[in-house]
């Protein structure tokens, strides 16, 4: 179990690594925020193309193969997303890296859920627990060295090692692996043949107004602490962190609080602290940046704290609401879940860089954790009934 552990660690380690160093890769590109944004949002095609085909690659190549393809893919794609100045290669590249890293998730996660049925209790929860605790380890790298080490450099050498102890764990797991490839067919996440999208929309749009704080924060809040608070790159490089920090410990959390309170409860109460803690926190810090800019930087990362904390549980609780939904269906439900929420993603992400551009980092995070907010009404999707 500590290899399959490793594996989500360094997944989180891996794929989080550029978050805290988005103002180098923007001054590397010489491009406005708007355009940025945009490059940046891209990678979801390649994420919605991998979430439609990628069960069937996992389920003819098996998930052993996939694992070591989509580490591989990634760290290629993370060492040209940080060496280069151009925004076409950028672009082919972030795609790419879209694919790799929902190929990774499916054969990963599907491994998962076959190692659940086997060993006869839930390890998930925790799983998602080891890839926030390395998405926290790679923002605490970049607070370390992002004085001394350039982007390029940073990004290499890390990306380099992790692929090495990824092989490594990826061996280490061989024996859990079934003989033949079709073995975990029962546990792929994706297919086109299974995408039947009998949407739930009510669910869909409480997922994405759930998890859009995520993707968004990885996006900007480096560069919120940059370019809004004048921080310098070390410290900016705190607000991710900081952001992280929470999720990771909400995520760790969640199994316990739900010995208190209902899914129903905790989704709103997320939402309501998540949300409205963060749209306080960063317009109360912008305003005091000019007449005490220790207190604002104090402000707004209490405000990432507060967000990373409210917005820890929603993945893990949407999820297993859409499987509890589906009638036993529950892999189909997660990857429809999973691609209907890529492409609103998508497109949100791509209106809200020029949102940004047309006014202010500060007013993009502020709709952001407004949608989180509407957690207080889609909340009641969840169960009332304590676990």
């Amino acid at each position: 179990m500590r290899s399959l552990f490793a594996i989500f660690f360094l997944f989180g380690l891996s794929i989080m690594s550029l978050a805290p160093r988005t103002p180098d890769l923007k001054a590397n590109l010489g491009v406005n925020n708007g355009t940025f944004g945009t490059l940046l949002s891209m990678s979801s095609i390649g994420s919605l193309i991998m979430l439609l085909i990628g069960g069937q690659i996992v389920h003819r190549i098996g998930a052993k193969l996939a694992l070591r393809l989509g580490s591989t893919v990634i760290a290629a794609s993370f060492i040209i997303l940080s060496s280069t100045s151009s925004s076409i290669i950028f672009l082919l590249a972030n795609i790419t890296a879209g694919g790799g890293i929902s190929i990774y998730h499916i054969a990963s996660t599907g491994h998962t859920l076959h190692r659940q049925d086997e060993v006869g209790r839930v390890i998930l929860p925790k799983l998602h627990g080891a890839w926030g605790a390395g998405a926290l380890s790679t923002a605490g790298i970049a607070f370390v060295i992002v004085d001394n080490f350039s982007v390029s450099g940073h990004i290499s050498i890390l990306m380099i090692v992790i692929w090495l102890m990824t092989q490594f764990f990826i061996s280490k797991l061989s024996p859990t692996f079934p003989v033949r490839a079709d073995g975990d067919d029962d546990y792929q996440l994706t297919s086109i043949k299974q995408f039947k999208f009998k949407i739930s929309w009510f669910l869909s749009i409480g997922f994405f107004c759930a998890s859009l704080m995520e993707f968004i924060i990885a996006d900007w809040a480096t560069l919120f602490g940059k370019e809004e608070l004048n921080m310098p790159a070390s410290i900016a490089a705190l607000s991710y962190l900081i952001f992280i920090l929470g999720l990771t410990i909400g995520r760790f959390l969640i199994g316990y609080a739900l010995k208190f309170e209902s899914e129903s409860f905790w989704l709103k109460t997320g939402g309501l602290v998540g949300g409205g803690s963060l749209i306080i926190t960063l317009f109360t810090s912008t305003y005091l940046v000019d007449s005490n800019k220790n207190l604002a930087v104090i402000i707004a990362f209490t405000g990432f704290f507060l967000a990373g904390l409210g917005s820890s549980a929603m993945s893990p609780l949407f999820f297993s609401i859409a499987g509890r939904l589906s009638n036993g269906n529950n892999a189909v439900a997660v990857a429809q879940l999973s691609f209907i929420n890529a492409l609103i993603i998508f497109i949100v992400k791509t209106v809200l860089a020029w949102v940004v551009q047309l006014t202010s980092i500060t007013v993009a995070l502020g709709i952001t954790a407004a949608a989180m907010m509407s957690l207080i009404y889609f909340g009641k999707i969840g169960s009332k009934v304590r676990v």
